[in-house]
């Protein structure tokens, strides 16, 4: 097998990338998710068809109002002196009857419901008028005895506490009754009625075009959509337009999302970091492994090494360089057939003897004497040790094969 690697550092380096990248891009799109209604052309936020409210959403925030879409917990949102936005709500919500107690509310009774358009998606390619019943059932949830009327003919307001006029398209729909005090109003009906009951205050518009979309080209009808929310709210409230009652539903919670929330982005940094780690200790050897040399070289040469090595690593090279010295002489004198009776210094002076007739360079008795001597000296030097050794071997060779025949040292 080649220990070459299976990927070049450019092209690993490309797929680590490319896999971050595409990590990342699927936890935004999975948390930046669009909100989508059961019809995205009807009357909401969301929608920016004509009868929709994105556009009464978009000029409160250009007026530097905070505003809100709220798709759940509406009440929660509303702290200091906010306003509660039902515009239009769908008659079959059951959660209205909850956010209806809200302190401050802007009811907004239906009157237009459109089809969506087939060829431009949030446009509706047909706008028909609601039942007065659906808009009767809306004002009912704050005054039952409210009935609701439209009037065709030309309208005539007799009270406007507001002073800015309405422009709506006929007809006009009115609400006629009692339980809400008028604030835009005429003989046939309130078009703005109002609802005080201790801390509670709530307006109900009565005809949608004065916010939808549509509607806020005419002249007048923003303003007056700014200036009723503006009569409920205070000072730094928030404007929230609720479009659970919609249809609208908060998405699911995104389980990667709580990876970046406190306390749980400690553990998603440490991971990272761990990771960030693992790579860098691993990308600089990726590929095909090289191969172990063995454990212990074969062969005498190898043998001879690992024998080295071990006496080195126990630290007795002093006390083999002695036998080795001492193992040299008594080999060299039974090769010489040294007589069995001598011994000690007797047999060492034998060896110089003939050493001196054999015309050796090397003194016996000196090796022997530095090789008693390392015994009882300390540490010494590795080359001396080495020195001795040479010595050593040179005169056996000299003793047993002559000076001009012994082999050379390496």
């Amino acid at each position: 097998m080649s220990d070459a690697p299976i990927f070049s550092r450019k092209l690993m380096l490309g797929w680590i990338a490319g896999a971050v990248v595409i990590f990342a891009a699927s936890l935004y799109l999975m948390g930046s998710k669009e909100h989508q209604g059961p019809d995205n052309a009807g009357a909401s936020t969301y929608s920016r068809s004509a009868i929709g409210h994105a556009g009464i959403f978009e000029v409160l925030q250009r007026l530097d109002i905070p505003v809100i879409k709220s798709l759940s917990n509406s009440l929660d949102k509303l702290a200091g002196g906010g306003v509660l936005v039902l515009a239009e709500p769908l008659r079959q919500d059951e959660g209205i009857n909850q956010l209806i107690k809200a302190d401050r509310v802007l009811l907004v009774l239906p009157k237009w419901a459109g089809l969506p358009s087939d060829k431009h998606p949030g446009w509706v390619r047909l706008v028909g008028e609601r039942s007065t019943g659906d808009a009767k059932w809306v004002v009912g949830l704050v005054a039952p005895r409210m009935e609701v009327v439209r009037w065709e003919g030309l309208m005539l307001w007799t009270t406007n506490e507001l002073n800015l006029r309405p422009d709506v398209m006929k007809p006009t729909q009115l609400m006629r009754g009692t339980g809400l005090r008028p604030v835009i109003a005429g003989e046939q009906g309130m078009l703005v009625g109002e609802l005080v009951e201790r801390n509670r205050r709530v307006l109900v518009l009565a005809d949608p075009d004065v916010i939808a979309n549509h509607g806020l080209a005419r002249e007048g009808n923003a303003a007056l959509a700014v200036a009723l929310i503006e009569r409920l709210r205070r000072t730094d409230g928030t404007v929230v337009f609720d479009e659970s009652i919609h249809g609208y539903a908060a998405p699911a919670e995104n389980p990667f999302a709580l990876l970046f929330r406190f306390p749980f982005v400690i553990a998603t940094v440490q991971g990272l970091i761990g990771v960030a780690l693992l790579l860098w200790a691993t990308l600089a050897r990726f590929g095909a492994p090289q191969s172990v040399p063995p454990p212990l070289s074969a062969g005498r040469a190898g043998l001879l090494q690992n024998m080295a090595k071990l006496i080195e690593f126990t630290g007795h090279q002093q006390v083999m360089v002695r036998r080795y010295v001492e193992e040299t002489l008594r080999h060299v004198a039974r090769q010489l057939h040294a007589p069995r009776t001598l011994a000690g210094d007797a047999l060492v002076a034998w060896l110089k003897r003939v050493g001196g007739a054999r015309g050796v360079s090397v003194d016996c008795a000196s090796l022997l004497q530095q090789a008693r001597e390392l015994g009882s000296a300390g540490r010494r030097d590795q080359a001396s040790l080495v020195r001795l050794a040479r010595e050593t071997h040179r005169w056996q060779g000299e003793m047993l094969d002559g000076r001009t025949r012994h082999p050379r040292d390496h």
